[in-house]
């Protein structure tokens, strides 16, 4: 059989620096060709932050841009794209009427993604490159810090796996809007400059302080106009020693921003990004004292495509990206409660249970993940309070940054939660009637999943060493096989088993098999 034709994808951006659009052809991960890319600079950034709003002129030039898009997917005949909004649009109070002016005039549909999503997109592709060139399976940690014009992530990889992320709506861009044109032209910019970063990434600081950074893995528009102060060129990837960079820091600091302009042949615009950049890096080296800086090329609209083609061809890149999503989890429940054995048993039922139900009841991958997240979080809001704690998971939850998944599928995260142990889901609770028709019924399912699960773990014991699942006619029968009295935890499931038997039209029936 020979090799069937390639597929064609294509990634457009609306950023807050600049638009552009990557059109690949692949077969696989490892066999992509861009076969068109363009990319226009814009100042969408600057107005947002000033303004709060895009201007009319500025949308119609959008239109125009997008217009020229629509072209090209017709001639290259791309009929699988995504158009992707980040801060300058997430941000513009006219939002709602910036994306239906884009579809009426262009016919696209536009995705405006949150802060956490758009850092997520960049790491997928971080990683893979990172991955790439072997750099992955050091025991060192290795801090990926992304600066967009409007928001900072950083994310810990260590060991294999995700010990620390947090985002910050503070980027090079934003910095610089916080301080007017006499302000940024004082002598005493430089130090006040350096105060407000620091007291911003402080919570940082003190986690950094407990691990070990080895590589500092920075990316960004910016980092550009970092290599290129540096004399460097702008390749894939860049290693910066740390006395490359603390020499360029110091000669940065003792020059004026005409000074700057000449030295480096910047443009005013990129001159006055370059202090609140490079004293941003700066802080983050001390924070960390990496042995040596990595420079990255790699866009949001690289993310995108990667993301894309990985779960379109089951790539182990996608596996990989979702174990470091799930070891990042178990470090936020961490942070908070104390007894993972029972989020562990709750989380080994529930996905038992799911994967019985899953294809005849319409439930897909990404549910699957989103219950496994719910039951590793279901019980971290003991932390705050012992009395409904299923009410201040739903907040811990809601409030968290848990990257891979948008704001939507947060909010139904934090929805499993609140149902995981009683009450039933109804438009009388404000955080179900938020849910949109669809989210409401995968809550009332997964909830329902994830109620047996800990009904079966009632007593926090895990009495139960195996467990088995058939589905027969109208029952579903578990039986688990436990050396320990399972009266408490019987009850408790006879109790969960009215709730799942609405949802689904089946019976629940436990079934105790001595071990």
């Amino acid at each position: 059989m020979g090799r069937h034709a390639p597929d064609r994808f294509a990634a457009i951006h609306v950023g807050s620096e600049q638009i552009g659009i990557q059109i690949v052809e692949y077969t696989n991960m490892d066999d992509v060709k861009i076969i068109e890319q363009s990319y226009r600079q814009v100042m969408l950034g600057e107005e947002t932050f000033k303004t709060g709003r895009i201007s009319f002129g500025a949308v119609s030039e959008i239109c125009e841009l997008l217009k020229g898009y629509r072209r090209l997917l017709g001639e290259y005949g791309v009929r699988d794209y995504r158009l992707v909004a980040t801060t300058a649009i997430r941000e513009a109070q006219n939002q709602p009427y910036i994306i239906d002016q884009i579809k009426v005039k262009t016919g696209l549909t536009v995705e405006v993604v949150d802060m956490p999503q758009e850092i997520f997109y960049k790491y997928v592709s971080l990683v893979k490159t990172v991955n790439d060139r072997g750099l992955l399976n050091s025991q060192d940690g290795m801090l990926f810090v992304d600066i967009s014009s409007g928001g900072l992530g950083f994310t810990l990889y260590k060991d294999g796996n995700l010990r620390y992320q947090q985002n910050m709506h503070i980027g090079a861009l934003r910095i610089k809007e916080s301080f007017d044109k006499n302000q940024r032209d004082s002598a005493h910019f430089q130090q006040a400059l350096s105060e407000y970063i620091g007291s911003t990434i402080e919570p940082v600081e003190t986690e950094m302080s407990q691990h070990n950074v080895k590589r500092l893995v920075l990316s960004g528009p910016e980092t550009k106009l970092l290599l290129k102060m540096l004399g460097k060129e702008s390749g894939r990837i860049n290693f910066v020693s740390l006395s490359e960079f603390n020499n360029l820091y110091k000669q940065i600091s003792s020059l004026n921003l005409p000074q700057l302009i000449t030295t480096y042949q910047l443009t005013e615009n990129k001159a006055e990004i370059v202090l609140p950049t490079i004293v941003l890096y700066k802080k983050i080296v001390s924070l960390t004292g990496p042995e040596e800086i990595v420079v990255l090329s790699d866009q949001f609209a690289d993310g995108v495509i990667i993301k894309h083609i990985s779960e379109k061809t089951s790539h182990a890149h996608q596996k990989l990206i979702e174990s470091q999503i799930i070891s990042l989890c178990w470090e936020i429940s961490k942070k908070y409660y104390y007894d993972p054995t029972h989020a562990a048993a709750v989380e080994t039922w529930s996905m038992l249970l799911f994967d019985k139900l899953a294809r005849i009841y319409g439930l897909s991958e990404r549910h699957r993940q989103l219950l496994k997240v719910a039951a590793i979080l279901h019980d971290i809001g003991k932390h705050v309070n012992l009395r409904r704690h299923y009410f201040y998971s739903y907040r811990l939850i809601i409030s968290s940054d848990i990257l891979g998944f948008s704001k939507a599928e947060r909010h139904v995260i934090a929805n499993i939660a609140y149902y995981h142990s009683k009450g039933v889901p109804s438009d009388a609770d404000a955080n179900f009637a938020y849910l949109t028709p669809n989210q409401k019924v995968a809550v009332s399912k997964l909830s329902a999943i994830i109620r047996l699960a800990d009904a079966i773990d009632r007593s926090h014991r895990q009495k139960v060493s195996q467990a088995e699942v058939a589905l027969r006619g109208d029952e579903l029968i578990i039986t688990v096989t436990s050396r320990e009295d399972m009266s408490l935890e019987g009850w408790n499931f006879a109790d969960k088993a009215g709730f799942f038997e609405d949802v689904f039209g089946i019976k629940a029936i436990l079934i105790r098999r001595a071990g």
